[in-house]
């Protein structure tokens, strides 16, 4: 029985609470792992087409302006490609900033040769009408604005109506890109049309007097509307009513001025002498009367 012992009883205690400890230890050390995989997102990473550089819009893509780059799977935006040979060769037709991925929906359309043309969709046309200061809204249309189209005609009687709605603006002048916001005086404008719209937009532009709208770009609600005539505009227009004075007392009328005396003539014969003699003569009040 030598193992009751004192000695052997606490070094048997010792030894139990040693390998009790690490046990615990080792479960908590197990279950912490385990909570830090299962808290960390498990990443994989995808090859994506990315500019090198800052490209504008019309550029015609080339290996030098494109690198492949990793790219976390879930964050992975559609339309992009895994290799440069499927965007070497398309145009862009919007800017494209350094580091951002190329995608599709920012690219013209296969066999595009790149600059203004690439803009253009297939089906549309690009018309270009001359405007002023007043006609171009001040110098604030600029390219991916949107505007409505007036024209202004003299059938008969001077009309104005709306032809185009939400028209997008291509150019101003020859400038495709819109590098800020700052009014620009322009001389001419070009449009995206449809072929029906710009045969519209030829005839208004030889026949009468252009007009653009600019539209809030969260905006394409269309107007329905019948056009103005002059002379149903003139019939909106009220003239001034004339004033009209009260009735005033007549005003007194100044006596009239006393008769001026007449003058008479009365020729004396004395001793063969003629001689005539004047005296002034006082018209009496009946006299003036009967005048």
């Amino acid at each position: 029985m030598f193992l009751l012992r004192p000695k052997f009883v606490i070094t048997l205690a010792v030894l139990t609470g040693l390998l009790a400890a690490y046990g615990v230890y080792h479960y908590l050390k197990q279950q912490e792992a385990r909570t830090t995989d299962s808290a960390l997102p498990t990443f994989v990473s995808q090859r994506v087409v990315v500019a090198v550089t800052d490209l504008p819009v019309g550029s015609l893509l080339t290996p030098l302006d494109l690198q492949v780059r990793m790219w976390p799977e879930n964050l992975i935006p559609a339309g992009s490609a895994d290799s440069l040979e499927k965007m070497v060769g398309r145009v862009l037709k919007t800017e494209i900033s350094a580091g951002e991925p190329i995608l599709e929906s920012k690219l013209a359309p296969k066999g595009s040769t790149g600059g203004f043309s690439s803009l253009i969709p297939p089906g549309m046309r690009a018309v270009t009408v001359g405007v002023n200061v007043v006609s171009g809204v001040g110098g604030f249309i600029l390219p991916k604005t949107r505007v409505d189209v007036l024209v202004t005609v003299t059938m008969g009687d001077r009309s104005t109506k709306t032809i185009l709605q939400n028209v997008e603006v291509l150019a101003v002048d020859q400038t495709y890109n819109q590098d800020s916001d700052d009014p620009v005086t322009v001389k001419s404008v070009t449009l995206l049309v449809t072929p029906e719209e710009a045969e519209q937009l030829s005839l208004a532009a030889n026949e009468g007097v252009l007009q653009l709208s600019l539209r809030s770009g969260a905006d394409d609600e269309l107007y329905i509307g019948k056009g103005v005539e002059l002379k149903q505009l003139m019939k909106t227009y009220t003239p001034p009513q004339p004033r009209v004075s009260s009735p005033s007392k007549p005003k007194p009328q100044p006596p009239p001025p006393p008769p001026e005396p007449q003058t008479k003539v009365v020729e004396i014969i004395r001793a063969n002498k003629l001689s005539e003699v004047e005296f002034e003569e006082m018209p009496s009040e009946s006299s003036n009367a009967s005048k």
